[in-house]
């Protein structure tokens, strides 16, 4: 399995199959949904599933936002899931009021 760990940031961890990473950001339990879906859709990606589990967005690939702040990012290029991944743990995240430091 590949592991991209960018300065402690987040977790990029390759999906079995390679077309698929995870970013788990670190020191982060749970974040408010709602408020990082906005922040993503008005950073130009499109919603098309919205629920208290999970949210799905199209743009530059297709990702699912989880409560824990858990975002998976479905493409097999290392260097996209990376790009998404900071702007999720640095923009994105900082709109959530439940972001938890530990």
């Amino acid at each position: 399995m590949d592991f991209v760990n960018t300065e402690d940031d987040f977790l990029l961890e390759m999906c079995s199959g390679r077309a698929a990473w995870t970013v788990i950001p670190n020191n982060t339990a749970e974040i408010d949904l709602e408020a990082v879906t906005l922040a993503i859709e008005n950073d130009g990606w499109t919603c098309t599933l919205r629920n208290r589990l999970c949210c799905t967005f199209t743009g530059e690939a297709d990702i699912t936002l989880f409560p824990s702040g858990k975002l998976l990012v479905k493409s097999g290029v290392r260097e996209i899931a990376e790009k998404i991944a900071r702007q999720h743990v640095e923009v994105w995240m900082s709109y959530s009021n439940a972001h938890n430091e530990e």
